[in-house]
């Protein structure tokens, strides 16, 4: 089996630090090939997340939650902000400092069909990243990709087969391996989940959990489900229209939101007690999602919160901690 990681003393610490994080993309070029305006992606994201902890990242489709996960790994250039892990500042690297540190970052895509190459068989596919920074001779190769198969579940005799040989749910635990290979401490896992059928998240979900106790693995795990972010984050980050609008221990967040999209969000996830469910007020929000070409002034959330007032309008609100270890952009957290 893989060495077992030892969890670091310094367990809860900081790990990755976000400050300010904008990621736009050029749209309608103008006159001399000038970008006429951008689509802003991300507007300007701060978190961070701890050493040996789940953070998760939820919010609507196209609120930017993928691009920070991008951004974060180097994956996409930032516009501007900063970036830290481990204390290092990241947009400041050259190329080539930013590829040595892949082994410490790595990446579950989405989509399990799309992320592994139909050309390669699994066992070629777990092992590129070894020997692409050289980790043992063809032997110690092998023998690495069969404990990274074994990890997550997969037969190692299955090494010479290619990946439409398998299901969704088992693509998945080879793209898990692969991130796994050359022993990160720190794992984008992008929506890894939603492609998946509901019998099958729970698995993926477990092992994602037994992976982390296991390895001392930090992981920010992106999706829309609010559900599944309940059932593995240590804590949560909201985002909205490219920022993040609240931060929050996991039941913090879900038993007392501060943001009033916080609160509209879990106020639509049913409770399977018909007398609670019955009791419990649903929030419907109005309007569409703002485009992030041209978003609201002020507050972005302010165009469809029945809180709004001048202020909400003109003054974006700093995400500031308004309870212990509970952080809100917004000028009238609470209910």
């Amino acid at each position: 089996m893989l060495q077992q990681v030892e969890m670091a003393t310094e367990k809860g610490t900081t790990l990755i630090e976000v400050r300010g994080l904008k990621v736009y993309f050029p749209i309608n070029k103008g006159l001399l090939g000038r970008p006429a305006n951008y689509v802003k992606a991300v507007d300007g994201v701060d978190l961070f997340v701890r050493r040996g902890e789940t953070l998760g990242l939820v919010g609507e489709s196209g609120c930017g939650k993928s691009t920070t996960g991008r951004a974060i790994l180097q994956l996409l250039k930032p516009t501007a902000g900063s970036i830290k892990f481990n204390g290092q500042e990241l947009t400041m690297l050259p190329p080539s400092y930013i590829r040595q540190m892949r082994a410490e970052m790595q990446m579950v895509f989405q989509d399990p069909y799309g992320s592994l190459d139909p050309r390669y068989t699994i066992g070629q596919i777990v092992a590129e990243p070894l020997q692409n920074f050289k980790r043992g001779n063809a032997q110690e190769i092998r023998e690495q990709v069969a404990d990274l198969l074994q990890t997550v579940g997969i037969d190692p005799t299955y090494r010479n087969r290619f990946p439409h040989e398998f299901s969704g749910g088992q693509r998945q635990r080879i793209g898990i391996a692969r991130a796994l290979a050359l022993r990160p401490s720190f794992v984008v896992a992008d929506e890894p989940v939603s492609a998946l059928d509901v019998s099958i998240q729970a698995q993926v979900l477990n092992l994602l959990q037994e992976l982390q106790g296991k390895f001392g693995l930090t992981y920010l795990f992106i999706a829309h489900n609010l559900s599944v972010v309940k059932h593995i984050s240590d804590r949560v980050a909201v985002m909205y229209v490219g920022r993040v609008v609240e931060l929050a221990k996991s039941e913090h967040l879900y038993q007392t939101p501060l943001h009033p999209y916080s609160q509209a969000l879990l106020s639509a996830i049913p409770v399977p007690d018909p007398r609670i469910e019955a009791r419990r007020k649903r929030i419907i929000l109005e309007g569409d999602v703002p485009s992030p070409v041209n978003p609201p002034s002020g507050c972005p959330f302010h165009p469809r919160c029945w809180k709004a007032q001048e202020i909400c309008r003109t003054v974006i609100p700093p995400l500031e901690e308004k309870q212990p270890d509970q952080y809100a952009a917004c000028h009238f957290p609470g209910r």
